[in-house]
């Protein structure tokens, strides 16, 4: 089963997600605190998801530091976010790709089945 790293401090939105992640057969790791590369490289996972606005740190600052730690670069990352400069802040940390909140259930499952291999 392809492990996926949720980082999301919204109760209600991280349990979406997580119930339809692992309906569609995937095992969801959630975090809804600060974690570590070195965290993050322990877990491995095949996929993060990663809100960009967090209490402790902005979603786009974690992304750019998975993208460029030798430990974590090869983990794909999809940013999520409300914020209508998304597509720029993606870019900019080098996230794999974005979904604009509110999401398409569809179109949020299709982008992790592209990504995770």
């Amino acid at each position: 089963m392809k492990k996926i790293l949720l980082i999301e401090d919204d109760i209600d939105t991280i349990d979406m997600v997580e119930i339809m992640l692992q309906g569609a057969g995937y095992a969801v790791i959630k975090i809804n605190r600060l974690i570590t590369i070195k965290e993050i490289a322990q877990i491995n996972p095949e996929l993060i998801i990663v809100d960009f606005l967090l209490p402790y740190c902005l979603g786009n600052e974690l992304c750019a530091e998975i993208k460029h730690n030798a430990a974590t670069t090869h983990i794909p990352v999809i940013l999520y976010s409300a914020s209508n400069l998304l597509d720029k802040i993606a870019k900019e940390c080098h996230a794999d790709a974005h979904i604009s909140k509110p999401f398409d259930l569809d179109y949020f499952l299709n982008e992790v089945k592209r990504l995770v291999i």
